[in-house]
This record gives structure tokens, sequence and C-alpha cells, in this order.
């Protein structure tokens, strides 16, 4: 009989998984929104031949089904790139806070076997309120050669997480002047980065993970040739 997998290796693949989901998210947000950009109505010569549609009455709005289409496919193309965007930015969120997670848990000296993230009924990760742990909160880190790298990340998350924060706020008020306008445009074109800005924080993380395990790998080997 097989001895099961250690829980570091399962742990690994736990977080493996949430960076997988990640980047075939990004992939397909990216080809999205490409092909969305792509679809220039300007572009498009729309042919005004127009089709008497059965039981409508002559005098009403005359139905061009090149425009129909046109008009149809542009508002798919919308539709899939926002939905696209969104599990971008889920999952790039949950491969964020998972793999802290389980940073944390192993700093702590906890053996997880896997990484623990609660799911809303939309299909969304449920994560804690407020930014993602900075790196100075996991002691143990310091000595990793990715460390600095790791806090730049963190600190460009959280500029993008608050100007997200900033642009609900600004959006909500039922009027603007000028210069909170300029503010709101400026907030949203950072506030687009959260996405990227939690998956690079989850690459960093995964690594940091790794470093983590360093010990704990080396005691379970230990422990197996003293067998």
């Amino acid at each position: 009989m097989t001895n099961p997998m250690p829980w570091f290796e399962t742990l690994t693949d736990s977080v493996y998984a949430l960076g997988a989901a990640a980047r075939e998210a990004q992939r397909a947000a990216r080809t999205a929104e490409l092909t969305r950009d792509a679809y220039d109505l300007d572009r498009l010569r729309p042919v005004d031949g127009e089709v008497r549609l059965d039981g409508r009455h002559p005098s009403s709005v005359p139905f061009r089904p090149h425009d129909d289409a046109l008009f149809t496919i542009g508002d798919a193309l919308m539709e899939q790139a926002s939905k696209l965007r969104n599990l971008y930015t889920q999952t790039a969120t949950g491969y964020a806070y998972g793999t802290a997670w389980a940073i944390l848990r192993v700093l702590e000296g906890q053996q997880p076997d896997a990484v623990q993230l609660g799911r809303n009924n939309d299909g969304g990760y449920v994560v804690p309120a407020g930014a993602c742990p900075a790196p100075v909160l996991m002691p143990g880190l310091e000595r990793w050669s990715g460390y600095k790298k790791f806090v730049q990340v963190h600190t460009r998350w959280a500029i993008c997480e608050e100007a997200d924060v900033h642009a609900a706020y600004l959006d909500a008020q039922p009027q603007l002047s000028d210069h909170e306008a300029g503010e709101l445009h400026e907030a949203i074109d950072v506030a687009s980065g959260v996405p990227d800005a939690a998956y690079a924080y989850g690459q960093l993380a995964e690594a940091a993970l790794h470093f983590a395990l360093l010990e704990p790998r080396a005691q379970h080997a230990r422990q197996q040739s003293a067998r």
C-alpha cells in the first residue's frame, strides 16, 4: 500500500490549481477584450437593405438585418468581455488570498493539506475584508531572495485597490465637479490594474510558499530517512 502524499505536496498542488485557474481566466479575458476592441462599428459599412417582417405595420421602423446582426454581435462581445474580466478578477483574488493564507498557516507551524477559501452563491471567492496580508506580516520571509519584489507587488496591489474604492465613492455621488470627474477617470484607470496586481501578488506568494516549505520538507525527509 502506497503512503499518502505529504501535506505540503497537496498544499502545493492546491495553490498551483488556484494559479492555473487565474492564468486561464487571464488569457480568456485578454482574448475577449481584444476581440471586443477589434469589433469597431465605425470601421464597418452597414448594408441599408430592409426586410418586411410578417405582422408588422408597414409604417413602423424598418428592420435592417445587417444592422441587427452588427449590434447583436457587439453586445455579445461586450457581455463576454465583462464576464471574463470578472472571472479573472475573482480567480486572481482567490489565488492571492489563498496563497497568502497558506503561507501564514505554514509560518505558524500548521500543516494544512489544502487552501481553505469560501465561495458565495455566485461562484466567487469569499475573502477577508481589507488588504491582503503584507509581506511584513509574514515573519521568516525576510531571508527569501524575492522578498523585496514581494513587497513591491503588494504595494502596487494596494494602490489599485484604493483607487477602486475611491472610484466607487466618486461614482456614487449625485454630482461631480470637473476636478472630481477627472479624479474619477484617473481612479478608474488605476483600478483597472486590480486583477493583474492580484495575480502578480499570487505568483510571488506562491514562490514565497515554496521558500516557507523548505524546512518542513527537510524535516519530513529526515524523518523518512530515520525510519
